[in-house]
């Protein structure tokens, strides 16, 4: 008798081990599992906090606009050659689906306007007079735009736009864009853009550009290209006639509507 309990205590030893080991497993199991749902929670959140973020952030702002902004003053400043100032800047670029009205044949006549902003802040920076025109503290503003359409930019047709700056007075520079089809050439769209410069002379800052003082060096050496553009480097360009009649209808604008409002401001 004694025999057969020592038999059933020794039998029961190692099934009780058994027991304790498969329970320790699993809760070790349990405990994995608990911890990789928890980092797929975690992880799951995470992305969804940062598509809620992208998804304010357009709303809100025009991302497309502001990274092709980024990548017209990169390209600009890295990649493309230095322009003079009275040089012709070519901006290459292709209707894309996101430019089409609605009959999604054609480029939108609201981009067109959106395009010649990227092709004037390369134009700008290669040039060098956003860099006097910082230099001097100044800043530079669109005040008013004509644009005449041509023909349509078809979807996924590839053009250019040929920027030139084609008059300046004391306060305002104008700007030529012409959109050109690389298919046939063909001008399909032109823009005059009058951009009003704030806190310097237009004059003053095209004088130093044109006379070879672009590049943003020191007092000394603006100075001495002022003196060479006063000495005959420098001569302003005459004034084309279409400029002269747009001039001239803004100021007609602007005094029917003094008349009709009296607010008094100058444009």
């Amino acid at each position: 008798m004694m025999s057969s309990l020592l038999q059933s205590s020794t039998t029961a030893t190692p099934v009780a081990s058994m027991t304790a080991s498969t329970a320790s497993t699993a809760a070790a199991g349990a405990a994995a599992a608990g911890t990789g749902s928890t980092a797929t929670v975690t992880a799951l959140t995470a992305t969804c906090a940062a598509l809620a973020l992208i998804l304010v952030a357009m709303c809100l702002l025009d991302l497309p606009y502001f990274f092709r902004s980024l990548f017209s003053y990169v390209s600009a400043t890295c990649f493309k050659k230095k322009l003079r100032a009275t040089d012709t800047a070519v901006y290459s670029s292709v209707c894309l689906t996101s430019d089409l009205d609605v009959y999604l044949t054609h480029m939108n006549n609201a981009r067109y306007l959106r395009e010649i902003d990227l092709a004037r802040i390369e134009f700008l920076l290669r040039t060098g007079i956003w860099r006097e025109l910082r230099r001097r503290g100044g800043l530079i503003f669109t005040i008013a735009n004509s644009v005449r359409y041509r023909r349509f930019v078809r979807t996924f047709s590839r053009y250019e736009i040929r920027t030139r700056i084609v008059y300046w007075d004391d306060v305002s520079i104008f700007f030529e864009f012409r959109f050109v089809s690389k298919a046939d050439g063909f001008v399909r769209a032109i823009v005059y853009n009058r951009q009003q410069v704030v806190d310097c002379s237009a004059d003053e800052l095209m004088r130093t550009v044109v006379g070879g003082g672009g590049g943003g060096g020191d007092g000394a050496d603006s100075t001495e290209a002022a003196k060479t553009a006063s000495e005959g480097a420098y001569r302003r360009p005459e004034c084309p006639i279409e400029i002269h009649h747009w001039i001239q209808s803004n100021l007609m604008s602007s005094a029917s509507l003094k008349a009709e409002i009296g607010d008094g401001d100058p444009l």
